[in-house]
């Protein structure tokens, strides 16, 4: 599968499955779905745009290692603030923003993880 398409399917599959959850249980779970998946989304997007701005050359293997491990990091960092956020400071259902954070955090991670490792594959050595 073309990797633009993967990334549209899953970003299609989130504002289906917030349409979907505004539909069966109104506007405020909607929001709290909305909210839990928009940053794993921004996030991974912005890593990735990153990530294929670098240019591969040899020997750059140590160079992506470093920018994955300190990349997941400070999603970490951000995710957790913005929980936090959302938990404390708006009256959003927990258990919609939770659900929908987890899921696209995975969902997200993983095509990002599959991105990284189609890249470095086909970098020369």
């Amino acid at each position: 599968m073309r990797p633009a398409l993967a990334g549209a399917i899953l970003g299609a599959l989130f504002v289906a499955g917030s349409g979907l959850v505004w539909l069966v249980a109104g506007g405020a779970s909607a929001v709290a779905v909305f909210a839990g998946g928009i940053l794993p989304i921004a996030t991974s997007i912005a890593s990735l745009f990153i990530f294929f701005a670098l240019k591969p050359d040899t020997g750059s293997q140590r160079k992506y290692q470093r920018f994955i491990l300190i990349n997941f990091l400070v999603k970490m960092v951000l995710i957790g603030l913005w929980t936090a956020l959302v938990i404390l400071a708006m009256q959003l259902p927990r258990g919609p923003f939770v659900a929908s954070l987890l899921v696209n955090f995975f969902a997200w991670h993983v095509y990002e993880a599959c991105r990284y490792q189609q890249r470095l594959t086909a970098a020369p050595r």
